[in-house]
């Protein structure tokens, strides 16, 4: 993922814990870090690990992803 900037996170350098001075670290490919992850799982954790909160999949989202497609999931209602 790496270290957030304004190109993924519109407006995260005006947050107010935010500091310029910590380290800028680069950020490695979900494909290397999870390689037995197939493209459905691969695009579900890409949502759901957006640094920006306008862009991120929810947890509702989440569970009708198709990654989950096979699963019977709980009724909680």
């Amino acid at each position: 993922m790496g270290t957030p900037d304004e190109t993924c996170w519109p407006g995260v350098s005006q947050l107010p814990d935010f500091k310029p001075s910590f380290p800028k670290w680069t950020g490695s490919s979900f494909e290397e870090m999870f390689p037995r992850l197939d493209s459905d799982g691969l695009n579900l954790l890409m949502k759901l690990m957006l640094y920006d909160p306008n862009k991120r999949i929810s947890a509702r989202q989440a569970l009708h992803h198709r990654y989950f497609s096979g699963f019977q999931l709980p009724n909680f209602e």
